[in-house]
């Protein structure tokens, strides 16, 4: 097994599952077979589990649930982890990625899971945002499973990585605001106003 697959899952909680599903797409097999699921770095990384359910990779992946709000713009990429604010990392049939939801930007984080997991550690504090988690969870106590942190104005219109602007929001509710959030930027011109819609969630 690569060493920087093996470093990271001695970083991380014990596996989610011991499993190892069949749907797991093969450039993934790596990283799954070793530890199928886990939270790494004060849980600023979550690398979801495989084998179906709620919280599983299927789950999160479902149409239905959140990407849909995407349409189709990201039908090639498979989302498998997440950082602390939500901000996603998918394999695809190239390789692997980080997606700015906010954004729509994708950008290239190697070809193998051995190259993935060599970025996340070489650059954990700025690829995952524990800095950041580990002050919250410092101040508010442990971020319940389910629930990533986002700053109250979103990123792309300014908001900052401050613990002081950050809240404890539903990961898939997150998702889905930010998916709207997306479709009005890439509709409208520079300098539009954008309507911000999601609640105050603690």
């Amino acid at each position: 097994m690569s060493s920087s697959i093996i470093r990271l899952s001695r970083l991380a909680t014990p596996a989610l599952s011991t499993d190892m599903p069949l749907s797991v797409p093969r450039r993934l097999v790596p990283l799954i077979s070793e530890c199928n699921g886990f939270y790494a770095f004060e849980s600023a990384l979550h690398v979801f589990r495989w084998g179906g359910g709620d919280m599983s990779a299927e789950w999160w992946n479902s149409p239905s649930l959140w990407r849909g709000s995407y349409g189709d713009s990201f039908d090639e990429l498979t989302f498998f982890a997440e950082d602390a604010f939500g901000f996603q990392f998918a394999v695809s049939d190239v390789g692997f990625h980080s997606f700015n939801p906010e954004t729509g930007e994708v950008e290239s984080m190697g070809r193998t899971s051995e190259e993935w997991a060599r970025q996340i550690i070489d650059d954990f504090e700025v690829l995952t945002g524990h800095p950041v988690i580990r002050e919250w969870q410092q101040s508010n106590g442990a971020l319940r499973p389910g629930f990533r942190l986002s700053p109250r104005t979103p990123f792309v219109l300014g908001g900052q990585f401050s613990v002081k602007t950050m809240r404890s929001v539903d990961s898939v509710d997150l998702m889905r605001f930010r998916a709207d959030l997306y479709r009005q930027l890439v509709s409208i011109p520079d300098g539009s106003q954008v309507a911000i819609t999601m609640g105050d969630k603690e």
